[in-house]
């Protein structure tokens, strides 16, 4: 993973252990009770409670952001109903941390880390509302592409990002 476009003493780690999981629980449960815009109808809580299911190799991923050893946000993909497309999810910066590039640089690791499992797409969906990450994710190069969530998300902003063909 390349590090070189990191901001200052951040680092990037894959989770790969129980403890990892368990920084990455602690982070959603944060999120959910911050950002979560729809935290009734959202899958954060079967995720939580069934990690690392859905995100652990060879179909997910997720990773771990820390500045000066601090866990600083988290961001994670999972493969989508389309075969081909990983969906980038739960990117969260805790706010101490926001506005200082790092949801930029994940979501680009997490692009990176999919096309290195042989994903064509990179995927992300948002509310319609959320100005400032659909500005991100827009500023990265992702555009509008047809729903690849169930039927009942058709009211979410989808946005892909062609990954470079595995070497």
């Amino acid at each position: 993973m390349s590090e070189t476009s990191l901001p200052a003493n951040f680092q990037l780690l894959i989770a790969t252990d129980p403890a990892h999981y368990d920084s990455f629980k602690g982070l959603l449960q944060e999120y959910a009770e911050r950002d979560l815009a729809d935290p009734k109808n959202s899958s954060i809580w079967r995720d939580m409670a069934q990690l690392p299911g859905r995100y652990a190799p060879p179909h997910g991923q997720v990773l771990l952001a820390y500045r000066d050893g601090e866990l600083a946000g988290c961001g994670a993909f999972v493969a989508s109903l389309t075969p081909s497309l990983a969906e980038i999810k739960r990117i969260y910066i805790r706010p101490h941390f926001r506005r200082q590039g790092l949801a930029r640089v994940l979501t680009l690791a997490l692009a990176e880390q999919a096309h290195l499992h042989s994903f064509q797409t990179a995927g992300i969906c948002t509310w319609a509302h959320n100005a400032a990450a659909l500005a991100l994710y827009q500023d990265l190069g992702f555009e509008p592409i047809e729903s690849f969530r169930e039927p009942d998300k058709a009211h979410l902003v989808f946005l892909g990002l062609p990954l470079a063909q595995p070497d």
